[in-house]
């Protein structure tokens, strides 16, 4: 891991009418590391990965990839800044009516990349690396779920980026196929040098593939440690989000709800 910061955020605002998602963020994301942010659903964590390469614009702040202020670039400044990035959306975000070598080439034709032949080739050596060489031709529709997530990756990795943004890349996953694709994050930052920003809920994951673990609570972050530090965090919302229990606030809640039901006679058995 370098020292050198390739991703950073500098007091970022963000704000959907009344509802403010960043509160000012800042964060520092190292070259040839893997950042992982975990929160609850809503707070902002995929929001906050879009301000990365500015598929969203900060209300306020700066954003810098590779010491370079981006946050107010033209989309076609954005270009060559987006060429180093691989982005693995959540659920994979295949095109249903295209094979998986049009999937993968994608990013190859809309950077107008190389020839048919030479796009083929990347399209191979893309997918050996995520171990599905040799389903080219197959449709979306014929592959399984973890398939259709290696297939995402392999995506991401054609354009040999220097930075792979990941959005719930286990969502949806049995236990053993969430544990391929983490193997596969950690092998891509060893065998392409890349660094890596995962966003997720699951804690597995999180503490396989994390060198620095995050978490953004409303709008801002309330923890920032190492896997092996995290367990040493004391913060309440933490430690239930981390441990994945329910807070007592959150029971009353639940109870109280229970007894209003009863009263209006909408409990069931």
């Amino acid at each position: 891991m370098s020292d050198a910061v390739i991703i950073e955020l500098k007091n970022v605002y963000k704000s959907f009418g009344q509802l403010v998602v960043l509160a000012g963020v800042d964060l520092q994301v190292r070259q040839g590391s893997t950042t992982v942010v975990i929160g609850p659903s809503g707070c902002g964590k995929t929001v906050l990965l879009k301000h990365m390469i500015v598929l969203l614009h900060p209300d306020a702040g700066e954003v810098f990839f590779d010491r370079q202020d981006i946050t107010h670039m033209s989309e076609r400044e954005l270009v060559a800044i987006r060429r180093r990035v691989g982005f693995v959306f959540q659920g994979g975000a295949l095109f249903d009516s295209v094979d998986v070598q049009g999937n993968v080439c994608f990013p190859l034709a809309e950077h107008h990349i190389s020839s048919a032949d030479e796009q083929a080739d990347r399209c191979r050596e893309a997918l050996r690396i995520v171990g599905l060489n040799g389903l080219q031709y197959k449709m979306p529709g014929e592959l399984s779920g973890g398939q259709k997530k290696r297939v995402a990756l392999a995506r991401a990795i054609v354009l040999e980026p220097d930075v792979i943004l990941y959005d719930e890349p286990t969502t949806g996953l049995d236990p053993v196929r969430a544990d391929l694709i983490n193997e596969l994050i950690i092998k891509l930052q060893h065998e392409l040098n890349t660094t890596a920003v995962v966003v997720t809920h699951d804690m597995a994951s999180a503490r396989k593939v994390g060198d620095r673990i995050v978490m953004l609570y409303n709008g801002s972050f309330i923890a920032d440690a190492s896997p092996a530090q995290l367990d040493a965090v004391t913060d309440e919302t933490v430690r239930h989000f981390v441990d994945g229990r329910a807070s007592k606030q959150e029971l009353r809640e639940l109870e109280l709800g229970y007894f209003l039901d009863i009263e209006n006679g909408q409990a069931t058995t």
